[in-house]
């Protein structure tokens, strides 16, 4: 069985909410099974979205393209889990129900369904599942935006057009067509029925075949993408028709056009979507001749004119009634916005206590966990008489792994023998002292120390000071009696060069060393004599005997 959701408003099934009214529901889950899942949230959106095709161009090409998209209302609420980690829960199987609730703005358009746009607000159930597309549920509502029209005295005035129009007869013109068209008001509301008189007069030779009143609903769209494009659509409302007028004769039709529930009037033309409303009447003339047109603009509000002192007592009643459901409804929540942060503060604080108990257990198992390290660590550095070897002595330890077998007399501290190990290993210290050992626990050194070791051993100013040259190729030339020159340490070249010694002469090609050589005979006293190159080009060195 999936999940089922139901999705319902607070006291308002039909879902009908004016701008700037509040917007409350419960939302019914039932699950059969546990669920893995990151999060539940529902979101409440209104949007306004235009598209079209424009013709002449190809249909993959950017420019044909036409559209625009406005976001008016995107309230989101975790009902549960969050969006702050990536983590999973498990959702056990059965029902459930989550409230939410949100303020609508007042400056939101009235909702519409249109041929090249859409304006549109729904409320949206997000079931975010792991490793799994989102289980998603939708439920439109529609929202009005509030045109009273008894805030103005224009809507009060009387509508009225006038217009008269001649036909030509065998290139003569003919007497005058008159039409005249009134409303008793230029405002209107959904559920009312415009009355309205159309008075004709025809002293013409013309006949007039048919007289026809319409209420027309007129939709532009305005697109921002690729440029600004207008597209217009017009639609049908109410229609009323009515029967000839003779030539020379008058007549007066008297009727009443019944307004359906439409959008109001867009007074504030803040959205890409923009409704307007006019009456049109239209006079069909016999045989060829033009027919004569009027049009004349009209207004449809969401609350409708109040005449005499009845209805305004009525109008102010209804204005209490609803300031009184506003107070009930804003005490409302507020009773439940303290609601959501007591109980919210409750789980803050038992969150709170949780990692306070977590921090304490971690906590102690780390320091039972050092006491252990400690303990073993003790015994495997030969712990004898409660301390450690000198590290300075020059004696060399051998650690007798077994153990010595331990006293079966208990310890007369509990302390003491708890912590005391159970098996001791010998240790045997003799006088090599060409052996350190090697296992003397030793601290690290400090930082101040390590800094100075590396100083000493990167610094070779002083060892290339003290040696000669001569004395470098004397050892060479004696491999006999001695070892090949070593450094003490690798040579880093890293520094600056360093001072060559005095006794080092160069040639003036680079390639040629000309310095002072000994050599040493077993028979004669040596001396020292110059070094020249051989005939060859000197590339070996050579030594005389006086």
């Amino acid at each position: 069985m999936p999940i089922e959701c139901l999705i319902s408003f607070d006291n308002n099934p039909q879902g009908v909410y004016y701008a700037g009214q509040e917007l409350s529901g419960v939302v019914d889950l039932s699950v059969d099974a546990t669920k893995r899942i990151k999060g539940i949230h529902v979101t409440v959106s209104g949007y306004a979205k235009i598209r079209w095709i424009k013709k002449g161009y190809p249909r993959d090409s950017e420019r044909a393209m036409c559209r625009a998209y406005r976001s008016y209302l995107s309230s989101r609420s975790y009902v549960l889990g969050s969006c702050a980690n990536n983590s999973s829960i498990d959702w056990p199987a059965g029902e459930y129900s989550y409230t939410f609730h949100v303020i609508l703005p007042d400056n939101l358009p009235t909702s519409f369904d249109g041929k090249y746009g859409q304006i549109h607000y729904e409320i949206i159930t997000t079931i975010e599942r792991a490793a799994r597309h989102p289980k998603v549920f939708k439920l439109p509502f529609t929202v009005i935006q509030p045109l009273d029209l008894n805030a103005d005295a224009i809507y009060r005035v009387p509508l009225e057009i006038l217009d008269r129009k001649r036909f030509w007869s065998f290139c003569c013109p003919t007497g005058p067509l008159t039409v005249k068209f009134s409303t008793p008001y230029c405002g209107y509301a959904p559920g009312q029925k415009i009355h309205f008189v159309l008075y004709i007069n025809n002293e013409s030779s013309i006949d007039i075949t048919e007289c026809e009143v319409k209420l027309k609903q007129e939709v532009s769209y305005e697109s921002h993408d690729p440029q600004h494009e207008y597209r217009y659509d017009k639609h049908l409302i109410a229609r009323k028709q009515f029967g000839n007028v003779l030539r020379w004769s008058r007549k007066v039709y008297r009727g009443y056009l019944d307004l359906p529930s439409i959008p109001p009037t867009s007074v504030k033309p803040t959205c890409p979507i923009s409704v307007n409303y006019s009456i049109k009447i239209i006079v069909n003339p016999t045989e060829f001749h033009w027919k004569l047109k009027l049009k004349i603009p009209l207004t449809i509000g969401s609350i409708p004119i109040m005449d005499g002192p009845e209805a305004l007592l009525r109008f102010n009643r209804q204005q209490q009634q609803h300031q009184v459901v506003s107070q009930n409804l804003q005490m409302s929540t507020q009773q439940r916005q303290r609601d959501r942060d007591r109980d919210r503060d409750m789980n803050l604080d038992r969150e709170r206590d949780r990692d306070r108990d977590r921090d304490r257990d971690r906590i102690s198992a780390s320091v039972q966990q050092r006491r252990i390290s400690s303990i073993n660590n003790n015994n495997n550095h030969g712990r004898l008489v409660g301390g450690l070897l000198p590290t300075n002595s020059n004696m060399n330890m051998i650690v007798n792994v077994s153990p010595t077998p331990t006293s079966s007399t208990p310890s007369s501290t509990p302390t003491t023998a708890a912590l005391r190990p159970t098996a001791m290993p010998a240790i045997l210290v003799t006088s090599d002292s060409d052996n350190p050992p090697d296992y003397i626990p030793m601290m690290p050194p400090s930082y101040e120390d390590a800094m100075a070791l590396s100083e000493k051993f990167s610094d070779d100013t002083e060892f290339l000071t003290n040696v000669s040259m001569s004395s470098i190729l004397s050892a060479q030339a004696d491999v006999t009696t001695s070892e090949p020159f070593k450094p003490r340490y690798p040579v880093y070249y890293d520094y600056e060069t360093p001072t060559i010694p005095p006794e080092t002469l160069y040639d003036e090609s680079s390639s040629r060393l000309r310095l002072p050589l000994s050599c040493q005979d077993s028979a004669a006293p040596e001396t020292d004599e110059e070094v020249a190159p051989n005939a060859r080009g000197g590339e070996s060195l050579s030594c005389e005997k006086k």
